[in-house]
């Protein structure tokens, strides 16, 4: 009797459709028309079933053909994404349209607008051939994903010119910042800083990795100049003090030295760049001919108690300097001080270098996925961990997208335990989950990777500077051999050429360096004694 009433309304249906002109095949309006003839109305309420217009050329692009189908495009009519994610499978599994263009597109669609956002862009952009999804499709992801949305910071995907035209030139220099350009031509690091707005982060970034190329190939002047003008933009996401200090460098190079040590000294002791503009500022005085002020701050460098934020080429500067001045019980203290400094730091990282899976390594990696590091955030972690490894920017961004990639894994989980009481087995969020996992777990891998690759090339610096320290210990000894037979010739010595070093009202001087005043740092007062030469040089007859 059932089948007979639903014959017969079909009947009806068929002869309904061509008396107001629309086409029998059209199942865009079957459904409208099928409410209107069961409830006796002529026209479809206005309140019921209203669907956007790229809706509607969606359903003419799909054309859906089967009560699972009409099903789905109901849940989207009604914007309830996630039950659509879940009728999805019964609707299209197997089907050709699923392996279409605009079914991949759709699909990804769906698992962005749950939440699932760095799997469902990297799902539109896995498709081969995107050219061929209907614009009905795209206008509901460009609808959805601004040029400003953070997952265009941490996915990794391959970008073409097409997809530029679809979310704009924000999101192309988004995913182009994901890379470092220091090393890159010059030409394409220009052509990309043209395609960013004026005054905009993205441009600020760029043109500092102008800067540092520039710098990098000994094109001072032209770095200089980018680096003026960088330094003047508000919107600028780029450390002060590093910028200084990377302006102070640019005058070292050049040879204007003590316009380089006025940058220098603009940097605050807050700074975690302050230690590092304290050496450069020592070997600016070292250039200058003036071994006695670099050794006023290579004083405050050989702090026992700076373990962890004074590497060793600092300990090689106060070496050299000592060596500088004839100071040859300094040399042999600063010698006798790296096993104490620098010992357990040196057998730390040859572990890194071996295996970086260790306790400080995953606590610093950790603490990356809840923000920005800095040394003393670490602690004394800090001296068994690779110099400045806590800002390294392939570090970060690994970081981040690891974080990002167990939040969506999590939410898979979720949606997978959601979907049990929909009525249909959903064990494909099962599935993704576990994917999504496996990638948070490669990028925390690739992390780790890093972290031993740093690990490798500070020990292999550290090496270099032990030889360094050991051509210093073998010209001692010549020194102090040579000064044994001049002092046989040499006439009475000077008793001092002059006081030296900080010059300001903070200069302080003590009786013992066991307590560590805060305003005594790179403000010591070093006496100089003529040691290394003489004013009259006896002749032997």
């Amino acid at each position: 009797m059932m089948q007979l009433k639903l014959l017969a309304l079909l009947q009806v249906l068929a002869l309904a459709l061509p008396a107001t002109g629309l086409f029998l095949g059209s199942v865009a309006q079957a459904e409208d028309d099928l409410m209107s003839i069961l409830e006796g109305k002529t026209e479809t309420s206005s309140s019921q079933f209203v669907e956007g217009e790229e809706l509607q050329k969606l359903k003419l692009v799909v054309n859906p053909s089967s009560a699972e189908q009409n099903i789905f495009f109901q849940f989207m009519a009604e914007k309830n994404y996630e039950k659509a994610l879940f009728q999805w499978r019964s609707a299209y599994e197997g089907s050709s349209f699923e392996q279409s263009a605009n079914g991949k597109a759709l699909d990804g669609f769906l698992l962005f607008k749950n939440g699932l956002k760095i799997t469902g862009v990297g799902a539109l952009f896995s498709i081969s051939y995107p050219e061929q999804i209907d614009n009905s499709i795209m206008s509901l992801w460009k609808e959805s994903l601004s040029d400003k949305d953070p997952v265009w910071k941490t996915v990794q995907l391959k970008w073409t010119p097409y997809w530029t035209t679809i979310f704009g030139v924000g999101a192309e220099m988004t995913v182009a910042l994901q890379k470092n350009y220091v090393n890159e031509d010059i030409a394409t690091l220009t052509d990309l800083i043209k395609k960013t707005p004026v005054d905009s982060r993205d441009r600020a970034v760029l043109q500092w990795q102008l800067v540092l190329n520039l710098g990098i190939q000994g094109d001072a002047a032209k770095a200089a100049k980018v680096l003026a003008h960088l330094l003047k933009v508000k919107n600028n996401p780029i450390d002060q003090d590093l910028m200084t200090l990377t302006a102070g460098r640019l005058l070292y190079q050049n040879g204007f030295l003590d316009a380089a040590i006025k940058y220098y000294k603009e940097i605050s002791k807050k700074s975690d760049y302050w230690f590092v503009a304290q050496e450069e500022i020592a070997w600016a005085y070292m250039r200058k001919g003036e071994p006695q002020n670099a050794l006023a701050v290579t004083k405050t460098l050989t702090y026992p108690n700076f373990k962890g934020w004074v590497g060793m080429e600092s300990y090689l500067l106060s070496s050299f300097v000592d060596l500088k001045v004839c100071n040859y019980s300094g040399i042999l203290g600063t010698m006798k001080s790296l096993k104490p400094q620098f010992g357990e730091h040196l057998i730390a990282v040859e572990k890194l270098s071996q295996d970086p899976n260790q306790s400080d390594v995953q606590k610093l990696l950790k603490r990356i996925q809840s923000g920005p590091v800095s040394i003393s955030d670490l602690g004394q972690s800090a001296h068994r961990l690779p110099w400045n490894i806590s800002r390294d920017e392939s570090l970060v961004l690994l970081m981040k997208r690891h974080k990002a990639l167990m939040d969506e894994a999590d939410l898979a989980e979720k949606l997978f335990a959601r979907s049990l009481s929909f009525g249909q087995l959903q064990g494909q969020f099962d599935i993704l989950k576990s994917q999504i996992r496996n990638q948070a777990q490669m990028s925390e891998a690739s992390a780790l990777l890093r972290v031993q690759e740093v690990a490798k090339h500070e020990l292999e610096d550290s090496k270099q500077i032990m030889q360094r320290l050991r051509i210093v210990e073998v010209e001692m000894i010549q020194q102090v051999d040579a000064a044994d037979k001049l002092l046989k010739k040499a006439g009475p010595a000077v008793a001092r050429r002059g006081q030296t070093g900080a010059q300001s009202k903070y200069a302080m001087s003590f009786a013992n360096d066991k307590e560590l005043w805060f305003d005594e740092l790179s403000n010591y007062r070093v006496d100089v004694k003529k040691g290394c030469s003489k004013d009259t040089i006896k002749e032997s007859l």
